[in-house]
């Protein structure tokens, strides 16, 4: 497990403090950093030290405005670290929109992620939308299947939304969901407003990875910047643990890491 770095507390939150440690799953897991970047930093180098040491690692990767520092520090490290056996996994994709759609997910990792890294188009998979609003069952079991394929995800990120969804893991997602067609939650499609000019424009319907599908991976990093988070970040942190806040669901993964700053964390 990577080291904590420097500047952050072993415990900043008190997570751990009084009672059964067991009862307290994120105890020494959750680093508080001064400000944003040094978290990008701290979680771009994990992702170089791991091809380091496994060269055909296999990412988990996530979009949004959270993960693009991270993206763009490990491009600086790529030119130190042979990406060219790397296969990546996207969380999720809109429903409706082609993969040349500039609000796509594809669009977005190979703006920030494939191209930046200097990586193929193939070591990139994502999900095949047009075949999930065909077939859903079948596209979704193709992905599972593709992951598995791969031997599974050595590191996943994630972002968490307002709503405490992670992927488009919406509220009421199951323990045991796997790769599916959902329908978002509006807290998620308005936040999505920005990107797309209106409400309307927004697509209603995702197909996401699942709750168990990122519980499989090896190890997790959830990053959480600002304010806006802080109240999704504060049940994550203190519970209780359900469906209503499915990042809450991510909290018995012996490999599960936060990352925040400090408005995430309801700090000054």
């Amino acid at each position: 497990m990577a080291q904590r770095p420097k500047d952050s507390p072993a415990d900043p939150l008190g997570i751990g403090q009084g009672g059964d440690p067991s009862e307290n799953p994120l105890s020494g897991r959750v680093a508080v950093h001064p400000e944003r970047v040094s978290a990008e930093a701290h979680v771009a180098q994990e992702i170089a030290d791991l091809v380091r040491s496994r060269p055909g690692a296999v990412l988990g990767v996530a979009t949004g405005g959270t993960m693009k520092g991270v993206y763009r520090e490990l491009a600086v490290r790529a030119r130190d670290v042979d990406l060219s056996r790397i296969r990546a996994f996207s969380l999720d994709e809109f429903l409706g929109l082609s993969p040349e759609n500039p609000h796509s997910f594809r669009a977005f990792l190979e703006s920030h992620f494939v191209g930046p890294l200097g990586l193929g188009a193939e070591q990139l998979v994502t999900p095949d939308a047009s075949w999930a609003e065909a077939d859903p069952a079948a596209a979704a079991r193709a992905y599972e299947d593709h992951i598995a394929e791969a031997g599974g995800i050595d590191l996943q990120l994630l972002g968490i939304g307002r709503n405490g969804h992670v992927a488009f893991n919406e509220p009421g997602s199951l323990a045991a969901s796997r790769t599916r067609v959902i329908r978002l939650d509006e807290v998620t499609r308005a936040d999505a407003v920005g990107d797309f000019g209106s409400l309307d424009a927004v697509p209603t319907r995702a197909m996401t990875v699942g709750i168990a599908t990122i519980l499989d991976a090896k190890q997790i990093r959830l990053l959480a910047f600002g304010e806006g988070k802080a109240a999704a970040v504060g049940r994550v942190l203190r519970g209780p643990v359900g469906g209503d806040v499915p990042a809450t669901l991510l909290n018995a993964h012996e490999g599960l890491q936060l990352h925040l700053d400090r408005g995430a964390a309801g700090l000054p």
